[in-house]
């Protein structure tokens, strides 16, 4: 004992669990102590603001308006949500006005300010706000293993990361409010900053939402803004030509700056010249205008714009408007006018400079709606038919065999897939490994969508199917059920269009992939066995067995394990037929599940050794794991716990190796089970925190079922490492065993 005054004091006897940095003994601790390594550090608050508007004028009372949101008192905390919807006609000025306000407060949120386009009036789908909610998740710091699917699920974990911050969110170009609601934080302390072309009545029914409508500006904010850009020098000595030439663009911002960069390029000839010039136009424009001033200035100012561009430029601006999706980098651009990166670098210069494209990030371009639209008008009318569908059918070809080398560089062990020969003259990218082609899946994802979405309007059924896919693997592996159950649809109709059999052999598969990882299982069974059907009738082998894969794995599921094992067994059959190996494997893994279902164990532990040999032997290592972890159930369920130990260990290191979060939680789930049935009580206390870190925003479903075997653990845990009465047993689904399409 040791001794401080009269009071005898107990040696400290220290028992820390867990991984920890650096610990410190804070005088008497009592009960457990249980510290765990926070993973990498925490990223930087998401600054996602756009660059704010070099030139920006008037605004006075509304900016007043949204200051107001904010309160008087600097450091007084908001006491509501405050939503604020900004309505507007195109081109009014909505963007600016909230990109100007968000700089101008962004010192008042310290967590942080997140930034969407939502593309509510873009050609191309608007974007989902499931879709919104996946940018901001990452953005907040979650890997791609830990944002949940469900939107509900995405949009609790999103507003639980934001209570007790203070961040700003910008929604931009929003069609709808059910498009927002999903992303409008619950707690005190955020802004919410929307707009749109539509008032968004609901919002400020249902929501509070404080409307704030956007008029043109003022004649004298009209000149001032043409002042800017031109040169107030310039502007002073010629009053009249810029009050003429503010009211031909109707006093409507975007057409006030297109029109005072076409006059600020011409320094040498008089405002009132370029005015005239307006004047003739319009003239021209007015007699084919409805009864719409706006429309009708924003149409002569682009049409004066263009015409004043250099043949080949405004060859470029014209080709841009068959570009279906929302912004274009510069290497699509190369491909659709069929040019160097170089010269189309140059190309896009010319027209950012006088703000017919904005560039948006490193080699990424966008337009205005109402420029992209203008652009595709002037294609339809001056681009001759031909070269229109060439430059067309070069720019989804370019996408399609760009998708398939990045196919092969995400997941190099995919078999094959139909694919039509390179034409001559493309020139898709090349990727040197995994991250380049996730990047680049990542950043395309949007136009990947809107590529296959247009293709039938464009004519391009072949792409359609086959561009579907080149992109299955990046949508299922990311979870993106939805879009993935989307582009295989309409791969199917484009095939079905055709009279294409393979291609509707492949449509069939993905699509019925699709649907069981949506855990849609009726419409799975059935898109496979069509599938089977028509892999059989046109004598493609390597589709009979990949469905007889797919079709076993999702009666698993359902727990219909003789059907699977039925299936299994001709898989096998077909694919040891065939000498492929990889698939051999997966067959042999399939069963062994069926057959644990069935209670033939000693069956489904030989069949796992079979599959682990053949997947140590290929070097597939995700394979491996998966077949461990099916091991070290098996196993256990066999009474032979110190070996399902091993094996569920194993794969778990594996797992980590391969950065697989929802993989490696459910092994370490399983695990713990083990560990607790053994006796082993700390350790599998460890093995359940650390899966429940990753499922908590992954998977709440799963998240639930861990949490219960910690409380469990913790109210029932006997005073000695003895074992345990209760057990807990480990869960039979099948790890991943569907997708045989992808080898």
């Amino acid at each position: 004992m040791g001794q401080q005054g009269d009071q005898p004091v107990a040696e400290a006897g220290n028992q820390v669990s867990g991984a920890a940095g650096q610990v410190v003994q804070a005088r008497r601790v009592t009960g457990g102590v249980h510290l765990h390594h926070g993973g990498p550090p925490p990223l930087p608050p998401p600054r996602q603001l756009p660059p704010a508007p070099i030139y920006f004028t008037g605004r006075t009372a509304e900016l007043d308006r949204l200051d107001s949101l904010l309160g008087s008192d600097e450091s007084q905390r908001l006491s509501t949500v405050a939503v604020s919807a900004i309505a507007g006609a195109a081109g009014i000025g909505k963007t600016s006005l909230a990109v100007h306000w968000a700089h101008h407060a962004q010192d008042r949120f310290p967590d942080g300010h997140l930034y969407v386009n939502l593309r509510g009036y873009a050609p191309s789908p608007p974007l989902t706000a499931g879709q919104a909610l996946g940018y901001f998740l990452r953005a907040l710091g979650l890997r791609d293993e830990q944002v949940p699917q469900d939107l509900e699920a995405m949009a609790g974990t999103y507003r639980s990361i934001l209570a007790g911050r203070r961040v700003l969110v910008v929604l931009d170009n929003a069609a709808t409010p059910e498009q927002v609601r999903p992303l409008l934080p619950n707690a005190p302390g955020c802004v919410v900053l929307v707009t749109s072309r539509s008032r968004l009545s609901g919002l400020v029914a249902r929501d509070g939402a404080h409307r704030l409508t956007l008029d043109v500006l003022t004649p004298t904010e009209a000149a001032s803004l043409l002042g800017d850009v031109i040169g107030h020098n310039r502007a002073d000595g010629e009053p009249d030509a810029i009050e003429q030439l503010a009211r031909h663009c109707a006093y409507l911002p975007l057409a006030l700056r297109v029109a005072a960069e076409r006059v600020a390029g011409r320094p040498h000839l008089a405002v009132s010249d370029l005015v005239e010039e307006l004047t003739v136009e319009h003239d021209r424009l007015d007699a084919l205008a409805a009864d719409d001033d706006e429309a009708t200035a924003v149409r002569t100012v682009f049409s004066w714009s263009y015409h004043a561009l250099p043949a080949e430029t405004a060859r470029v601006f014209r080709l841009l408007g068959l570009h279906p999706g929302s912004d274009i980098s510069l290497d699509t651009v190369a491909a659709l006018i069929h040019a160097t990166p170089g010269e189309a670098r140059r190309q896009l210069d010319a027209l950012a400079a006088v703000h017919l494209v904005v560039e948006t990030g490193h080699n990424r371009y966008q337009f205005h709606d109402l420029l992209r639209a203008y652009a595709a008008d002037r294609a339809n009318a001056d681009e001759p038919d031909q070269r229109r569908e060439v430059a067309t059918r070069r720019l989804f070809e370019w996408y399609l065999h760009t998708a398939h080398a990045a196919l092969f560089a995400f997941y190099p062990q995919h078999p094959e897939i139909p694919v039509d020969p390179l034409p001559p003259g493309c020139r898709p990218l090349g990727f040197a490994d995994r991250d380049q082609a996730l990047e680049w899946f990542t950043a395309e994802h949007a136009n990947l969508m809107a590529v296959i979405r247009h293709a039938p309007a464009a004519g391009q059924h072949t792409v359609g199917w086959q561009l579907a896919n080149s992109f299955d693997c990046y949508l299922a592996e990311h979870r993106h059920v939805t879009d993935q159950i989307a582009v295989h649809q309409l791969g199917l109709a484009a095939a079905q269009h055709l009279g294409h059999e393979l291609g509707e052999r492949w449509a069939y598969g993905h699509l019925g992939e699709a649907y069981q990882n949506a855990r849609r299982y009726d419409e799975a069974i059935a898109c496979h066995q069509r599938s089977l059907e028509i892999s059989r009738k046109i004598g493609y082998t390597f589709g009979v067995g990949s469905q007889l894969v797919d079709l076993a794995s999702t009666y698993i599921k359902l727990g219909r394990y003789p059907e699977a094992a039925d299936h299994g067994r001709q898989a096998l059959s077909v694919y040891r037929a065939m000498g492929h190996e990889r698939n051999e494997g997966l067959s042999l893994q399939t069963l062994s599940h069926a057959l644990q279902g069935m209670g033939e164990l000693g069956q489904a532990v030989s069949h796992l050794q079979d599959a682990l040999d053949v997947f140590n032997k290929i070097g597939a290592a995700g394979n491996q794991a998966s077949t461990m972890r099916s091991m070290g159930r098996v196993l256990h369920e066999r009474g032979q716990s110190h070996d399902a130990i091993s094996n569920l260990q194993r794969a778990v290191a594996l797992y980590r190796q391969q950065h697989v979060g929802h993989a490696l939680a459910e092994a370490l789930s399983d695990l713990g089970a083990v560990l607790r049935d053994v006796g082993r009580l700390h350790e599998a206390s460890e093995a359940w925190e650390e899966a429940l870190a990753i499922l908590t925003d992954l998977d709440p479903q799963q998240a639930t079922q861990v949490r219960g075997h910690l409380d469990n653990l913790s109210s029932n845990a006997p005073s000695d490492d003895g074992p345990s009465n209760s057990t807990v047993s480990v869960q039979s689904a099948d790890p991943g065993l569907s997708g045989a399409h992808r080898g």
